[in-house]
């Protein structure tokens, strides 16, 4: 049934792309790729955080990897978060097509989300850690898995997020690198483990 629902899903990134501005020419090239990179996505997810966790995907965009992740974890709760209202439109269209009662899209600004406590961020295009750090901590349970793509200097973004921390004011918080992962393309899939704050009860 996954398999299937990808390839609807493809499908309605195809149909879809060029009115709406979803993925580039080269990107829909690339989108056998996309998608196996965010199943990678859920099964870090699921390794860390458990087949039943909430899930917020930030700057869902065409659903990347949101999309994949609520298919791929039928128990997961996952929130689309896209401030864009045209891709925010597709992400609802696409999950109503796709019949994935486990997500729901939220065409905001995250700062602007409440009443979510989340036991995994992911974020493909956010621009580094500290970021997504800053714009999701009002959401995050204790613990909370920090997902992202990225590069080789990735070490210095935990420095930042570190740094950030602090600077916050949050003595009681910790962070760790809780998962790495190699993508076939260029990059790792690199998973933070961050607790304290105060905002969410803890998990359990």
């Amino acid at each position: 049934m996954t398999r299937q629902t990808l390839s609807e899903y493809a499908q309605l990134l195809e149909r879809y792309r060029g009115t709406l501005d979803l993925v580039s020419a080269r990107g829909f090239e690339d989108l056998d790729r996309l998608i196996d990179e965010a199943r990678a996505y859920a099964a870090v997810v699921s390794h860390l955080a458990g087949e039943k966790s909430v899930v917020v995907d930030l700057g869902s965009g065409a659903g990347l990897p949101g999309i994949v992740v609520a298919a791929e974890l039928p128990g997961a709760t996952v929130h689309l978060v896209e401030r864009r209202r045209r891709r925010g439109a597709f992400l609802e269209m696409a999950v109503a097509r796709l019949g994935l009662s486990n997500a729901a899209v939220h065409t905001t600004d995250i700062t602007k989300l409440s009443g979510v406590c989340a036991d995994a961020v992911t974020a493909q295009a956010v621009s580094s850690f500290a970021a997504v750090t800053r714009l999701t901590r009002h959401l995050h349970r204790d613990p909370c898995f920090l997902i992202s793509r990225r590069g080789a200097d990735w070490g210095e973004e935990f420095r930042d997020v570190s740094d950030w921390l602090s600077a916050s004011a949050e003595e009681d918080s910790a962070l760790a690198v809780a998962d790495e992962r190699p993508l076939g393309h260029d990059g790792s899939l690199v998973a933070l483990r961050l607790v304290g704050g105060t905002a969410c009860p803890p998990s359990g």
